[in-house]
């Protein structure tokens, strides 16, 4: 960082040029200013930065700005170089790279290489001599490991050695700020010798410095010095400018031991050495990596291969087991070998969609079956089964229309719904099937004999039955199939939910896929503005703190939209300082800048759980209320019951033959039955239709 510094009597002052600056007598309109200077203009010079470069301006012309003597005469102004000597008014400034006013051997910084800084004379020979044969063997060392970890304790276990410290810390660079000691050496002791205010300006200047003096050092005085000591220092940066990892910091504890500028230069060419050396390590390392993974997914592909070889194998061996099958079952006879045949031709047909993909003929949109023809193939399948359990199922004429059916095995999942069904019949039962229409549905409704229990079909059947368009019903003993009229009347696959992002900042819209993919859910982009409803329901809703002109109000009209009324809200990139008006607009949790996707990530499924909670929490006490009701009902309703049964009773005694009063007092029994089922429910659990609507299951 450049500086600009001037003295007033004995005094140094210094400025750091961390932005543009204006030089005057005005203390409000100059960022530096010398009031008592009658020859300094109001405004007399600007020092700006352009390209990379700094450049001083002058603002008066009439009292004028030199550099190094002479006047600016370019308007647009003039470049500083290190050292340059700058003249306004009788102030008197020098512009400097690096830190002004050091004495070049208690404060040292910005040294040169090794050859730079030895002058000719026999002994300065020497000790260079000497230096790089230490630094040669220090390095080769180093080099000599091949392991990140192990060369992060190598560097700084060698620059010890190298010179001479009493102590050594090799600190990282966080990405959330801050400094992580890594590996430290020596007598240690907390909060003793590891200076963060000298972590941070080596930080800040990326250069190496040198303290013999710490605690007197004008670097450091604008910091807490509570952890440095009297002895001497030494730090320099680990890695690229651009690319800071971290910092390696010696010292010794003794103040009779300085370090001096050759030391430094000889620190700072091995820190470099050693910088590169664990950049190539860690490149290496990542090769390595990349490798091990592609050799697993390669290992993992071989695999797939053979279980898939493997899967082939089995079927072919089932697909000839079953062809023998199938010719022994040729000598059965009756309905029990059209049971027979019609299971094992289900099979066969099973196996056939158990083929890969390229073996199989149908299309994959499915296609129409005309009703007669889906009847009889029904029929095939089913009346066999129904006459083996002596009953009967008998079909009325279906309109002379088709239906859609998506593709897969959608008849052997029917059969696998039906039959179950069909086999609980007794002797002398009868099925009988329906044909109507109902909103873009052909419905075929299998009323069943009292006495059956509800289908349960596998998560197989239910599987297919929804990838083929087929939708069923069970209610009063009738099972409703609703076969589709065309591939338009088909449900609909049921969307993932939906997480909405309010950001104009479209780096972030890589990380929030990243997470929408990880969360199962789509990624729906939205403006700072909400839109008219209706909208589909989301699951979640991200707004950008930094992405947004006004994060409050966007949250407020948001929560106060009919679609997010109950949306759980995250604000990203939210200061602290914002994070109370914020939550009080109605944002249900924050993060901070710097997140990673992880925490997102896990952020998000804890918002999720507890809206899970929540709703849980709402079902029990509705649940609790609808049981209250019941016992409520219980007792308004078992009176009147208990007046009917009686006097059902005194007719049976006067009419013993009539079937009705019979069916009067089952029915009395039933309503009993049910309400007693509502007191004792566990769980409120409902049986969807295909209208839309719903109803509390109580059987």
């Amino acid at each position: 960082m450049p500086y600009l510094s001037w003295t007033e009597g004995s005094q140094l002052f210094r400025h750091a040029l961390g932005e543009a600056c204006i030089l005057g007598r005005d203390p409000l309109a100059c960022t530096l200013a010398q009031p008592g200077l009658p020859a300094l203009s109001r405004t007399h010079a600007e020092i700006n930065r352009y390209g990379g470069i700094w450049w001083v301006r002058d603002l008066d012309s009439a009292n004028g700005t030199t550099l190094n003597g002479v006047p600016l005469n370019h308007p647009h102004g003039n470049a500083l170089r290190d050292g340059d000597a700058l003249d306004l008014g009788g102030w008197h400034l020098s512009f400097t790279e690096g830190f002004p006013g050091l004495d070049e051997r208690l404060f040292v910084e910005r040294v040169g290489d090794l050859f730079e800084e030895v002058r000719p004379e026999p002994a300065q020979a020497l000790v260079l001599v000497r230096g790089i044969e230490l630094l040669h063997r220090s390095t080769a060392s180093l080099m000599q490991e091949a392991d990140p970890e192990a060369m992060v304790k190598g560097l700084l276990d060698e620059s010890l050695r190298l010179l001479g410290g009493d102590r050594g810390f090799l600190v990282m660079r966080q990405a959330e700020g801050g400094w992580r000691t890594a590996y430290r050496v020596g007598d240690v002791q907390e909060g003793i010798g590891l200076s963060r205010s000298v972590l941070d300006y080596v930080a800040r200047e990326h250069t190496a410095v040198l303290s013999n003096q710490p605690l007197a050092d004008p670097r450091f005085g604008g910091f807490s010095l509570v952890e440095l000591h009297r002895g001497s220092l030494l730090c320099a940066p680990l890695g690229e400018p651009g690319d800071l990892q971290g910092a390696l910091y010696l010292d010794r504890e003794s103040e009779g031991r300085p370090f001096s500028r050759f030391d430094l230069a000889l620190f700072q060419a091995f820190v470099r050495q050693g910088s590169m050396a664990l950049r190539q390590a860690m490149l290496h390392r990542q090769a390595f990596s990349q490798a091990e993974l592609n050799g697993e997914l390669l290992r993992l592909r071989h695999d797939r291969q053979l279980e898939l070889d493997q899967h082939g194998q089995l079927l072919a061996a089932l697909g000839a087991s079953l062809r023998r099958v199938q010719s022994w079952s040729e000598g059965v006879d009756g309905d029990l070998g059209a049971s027979l045949k019609l299971e094992l031709g289900q099979m066969g047909e099973l196996l056939e969609h158990g083929q890969p993909a390229e073996a199989q003929t149908e299309s994959a949109a499915g296609h129409p079956w005309h009703l007669d023809q889906l009847q009889e193939e029904l029929g095939r399948r089913w009346s066999p089964l129904a006459r083996l359990h002596g009953a009967a199922l008998e079909f009325t004429a279906p309109p002379q229309a088709s239906a859609w059916i998506g593709a897969g095995p959608a008849l052997a999942a029917l059969s696998g719904l039906v039959e179950p069904m069909l086999m609980q019949l007794v002797p002398g039962g009868a099925i009988s099937a329906r044909w109507e229409t109902d909103r873009g549905h052909h419905v075929l409704r299998l009323a069943f004999p009292l006495g059956l229990h509800a289908p349960a079909p596998d998560a197989w059947t239910v599987r297919v039955l929804r990838e083929a368009g087929i939708q069923w019903t069970w209610s009063e003993q009738i099972l409703s199939l609703l076969l589709p009229q065309g591939p338009d009347s088909q449900p609909e696959e049921a969307d993932r939910p939906l997480l909405g992002l309010v950001t104009e900042e479209l780096n972030l819209l890589g990380l929030f896929q990243t997470v929408a993919e990880a969360s199962d859910i789509w990624l729906f982009p939205l403006e700072e503005d909400p839109p008219l409803p209706p909208l589909p329901r989301f699951r979640f809703l991200v707004v950008d703190a930094k992405g947004v002109a006004d994060a409050e109000g966007c949250i407020r009209a948001y929560r106060h939209h009919p679609s997010f009324v109950t949306t759980p809200i995250l604000v990203v990139r939210c200061a602290e300082d914002d994070t109370p008006r914020l939550m009080h607009a109605g944002a249900t949790d924050w993060l901070a800048e710097g997140f990673r996707w992880e925490a997102l990530h896990h952020r998000l499924q804890v918002l999720r759980g507890h809206v899970e909670l929540q709703q849980r929490a709402l079902a029990a006490e509705r649940l609790d209320s609808f049981r209250k009701m019941a016992g409520t009902l219980k007792h308004e309703i078992n009176n009147p019951l208990a007046i009917i049964l009686m006097q059902v009773e005194l007719l049976q005694r006067k009419y013993p033959e009539e079937p009705k009063l019979q069916k009067i007092e089952e029915m009395v029994e039933r309503i009993k039955a049910l309400v007693q089922v509502l007191q004792k429910m566990r769980e409120a659990s409902t049986e969807d239709y295909a209208d839309g609507s719903s109803i509390l299951k109580l059987s």
